[in-house]
């Protein structure tokens, strides 16, 4: 025992007896308790070390008094509960000589976790103080200004108060409600709200207090008026940054240093995170073989991660760029010391090859993200798009039912409703095939579950507008944005991904059949907005600085996009943020009729025949966006095809 810890255990044997004295003198009064003080001392010598058993038994004596916390007193308070016990036993054996007085137990009670608790509080106060003090008086901290009031703000200023790293000193809050302005929290004062950011500085200012940056905390980036105050903080030459995200990580503790990072694009846009219960995820994942395709892609990339961390037994990754193959497999590697992925250079577009590849894998779960999905190409290369995005997904469920895998994952998007554009029409075609693929394996008693997840765009992946908008920043501008009301749905690759492993999990224990999930993307955002985002974020001023150019909507692209169809009735999953749907059953013979058909074309590259094939296969598929009625024509399908056509809903 140490030195220290002696000490501990004397304070304790001394504060219980004056406790148990305190008790009696409380309950008989000064002139009975003076008169009965023999016998008390004889209780006291009893009791003392019965209690500093039990406080030796609890750990009390090793319980550092800097670092008490909430865990700490409820032990003190078990452990005084013990000598408590022993007294009214004492009173209940006596046998009606009064030795303990029935209520003098409960009064040793309350006393006794006082004096243990009170001065281990006390010490801890002191030295955080002391701590405190010290750290604000170094010359070198460096004034800041916070956004934000609520936890996360006060688990800020604490863990700065702690971070001699950061050697950040909070000298004021901004709040976006304007009720919490006067009030403070951990000292701190809230100055102001988002607009008053201009004569908070300059009061900080007179004070000699100017602060250096502006730190958001993650609670505030959704808040409305964030945009002008970051404008205002540009403004006024004060540098902004964020809270990141590893930061508020549960589990972090109070001493965990303070990440800052620059304020993002994704960080405007970006939800707040959900909390998930991924158990489902893992049930599923663990110990199987796991097949992505398009695994160097942004949705295929990021699922190979997320799925790591699931502990699979085995993951191949299959992609057709050589390089992006290279780049995710090196990173698999890096994560996975146990190797258990492997790389398949090759495409959904080669049948022997992919054959080869499910024969040799057999996986048991199939992510699908392979796809061409740039718009603007796809609209000029309707065969290869047909090729990838339609027959190289009937291929993907007909191997995924042969090697008899668990379940196979479509990736859509929200250009498959209502498609004016190939992209869209060959998604929801995909979505066709994997809707008859379930009802077919249901219908064969096989165990293969085929499910669709579609969702809208999302945050930083490779062709869309924020690497564009980034480039064309560094260059200068003009920033250029095809049509000032084109308006999208974003969500982070991360989310997006979270959301659809979580929905494979519940379209695997549904009993529906050819079930299709939607992911709740929020509300949508439009481009011209988002580009004056990023120009202000870049320190300029949009239309000053920067020009936005608009260049007219392009061949296939439409303004608004839609995450479901009218016919669709969507309702909610167990998963946060996922509805789901049935799609509405087409005949088995009208499909393979089309999809046959449509193998020819791409076979003879007839990019008129694919077009015409896409038309009787998507029924509202109108590329001249006007979504008029099909005539019937020499090529029209037969009429239990066109009354199939008219009733089918994506899937």
């Amino acid at each position: 025992m140490t030195r220290r810890q002696l000490i501990i255990v004397a304070h304790d044997a001394v504060v219980t007896a004056v406790a148990l004295f305190f008790s009696f003198f409380l309950r008989w009064g000064s002139t009975e308790f003076f008169a009965r003080l023999d016998r008390i001392a004889v209780v006291c010598a009893l009791t003392v070390p019965i209690a500093a058993a039990a406080y030796w038994v609890a750990g009390l004596h090793r319980l550092p008094w800097r670092f008490v916390s909430m865990p700490d007193l409820t032990r003190i308070a078990i452990a005084v509960t013990i000598p408590a016990v022993v007294l009214a036993l004492a009173d209940f054996f006596a046998r009606g000589q009064v030795i303990v007085p029935r209520t003098v137990p409960a009064i040793y009670w309350l006393v006794q976790v006082a004096l243990l608790a009170g001065p281990r509080v006390l010490y801890r106060a002191h030295r955080t103080r002391r701590r405190d003090r010290r750290a604000f008086k170094n010359a070198y901290r460096v004034p800041v200004l916070l956004a934000g009031i609520g936890e996360e703000t006060e688990q800020l200023i604490r863990r700065l108060r702690r971070d001699a790293v950061s050697a950040l000193e909070p000298v004021g809050l901004l709040t976006p409600k304007e009720r919490y302005i006067g009030s403070r929290i951990q000292g701190v004062p809230a100055l102001g709200g988002f607009g008053d950011l201009e004569a908070v500085m300059r009061r900080l200012e007179s004070r000699d207090r100017k602060p250096r940056r502006l730190v958001l905390t993650r609670e505030v980036l959704e808040s409305e008026g964030i945009d002008d105050l970051l404008a205002a903080a540009r403004r006024l030459g004060l540098s902004t940054v964020r809270v990141s995200e590893a930061m508020t990580q549960l589990g972090g503790g109070e001493g965990a240093a303070v990440k800052l990072a620059p304020v993002s694009i994704d960080d405007l846009l970006g939800r707040s995170a959900r909390e998930l219960d991924l158990s489902a995820v893992r049930a599923l994942v663990g110990g199987r073989r796991v097949l992505v395709t398009g695994a160097g892609g942004s949705i295929g990339s990021e699922l190979c991660r997320q799925i790591l961390d699931m502990e699979p037994s085995a993951m191949l990754l299959l992609d057709l760029s050589e390089l992006a193959l290279w780049s995710i497999g090196k990173e698999m590697r890096v994560r996975d010391p146990e190797a258990r992925t492997r790389q398949h250079l090759g495409s959904v577009t080669d049948a022997g090859d992919l054959a080869e590849a499910f024969r040799d894998f057999r996986p048991e779960l199939v992510f699908h993200a392979a796809a061409l999905k740039h718009v603007d190409l796809v609209e000029a290369h309707p065969v290869a798009a047909a090729a990838t995005n339609t027959l190289g997904t009937l291929e993907v469920a007909r191997l995924s039912r042969e090697v008899g895998a668990v379940c196979a994952v479509f990736i859509s998007t929200d250009k498959a409703v209502h498609p004016v554009s190939v992209l869209g029409a060959t998604k929801q075609a995909g979505e066709h095939v994997f809707a008859a693929a379930d009802r077919a394996a249901r219908a064969a008693g096989e165990p293969t579950r085929f499910l669709s997840v579609r969702f809208g765009n999302v945050l930083g992946s490779s062709g869309s507008v924020i690497p564009l908008f980034t480039q064309q920043l560094r260059a200068g501008g003009p920033i250029t944005v095809t049509h000032p009301e084109v308006e999208r749905y974003f969500m982070t690759i991360r989310e997006a991904v979270t959301l659809v492993l979580m929905a494979s999990a519940e379209g695997v224990q549904s009993a529906e059949r050819a079930p299709v999930f939607v992911l709740d993307m929020g509300q949508p955002v439009r481009i011209v907005d988002l580009a004056r985002r990023m120009i202000r974020l870049a320190g300029l001023e949009p239309d000053i600085d920067i020009a936005i150019t608009f260049t007219g909507l392009r061949p296939g692209e439409r303004l608004q996009e839609a995450l479901e169809s009218e016919g669709e009735d969507l309702r909610p999953t167990a998963v946060p943020g996922v509805r789901a749907t049935s799609a509405r059953p087409v005949e088995a013979e009208v499909m393979q009729g089309l999809l046959d058909r449509l193998r020819r074309a791409v076979a003879e590259h007839d990019s008129a025949g694919v077009l015409a094939t896409l038309r009787r296969l998507v029924p509202d598929y109108h590329p001249d966006g006007t979504g008029p009625s099909l005539p019937d024509d020499a090529t029209a399908a037969p009429a239990g095809a066109r009354q199939a056509r008219l009733r089918i809903v994506s899937g």
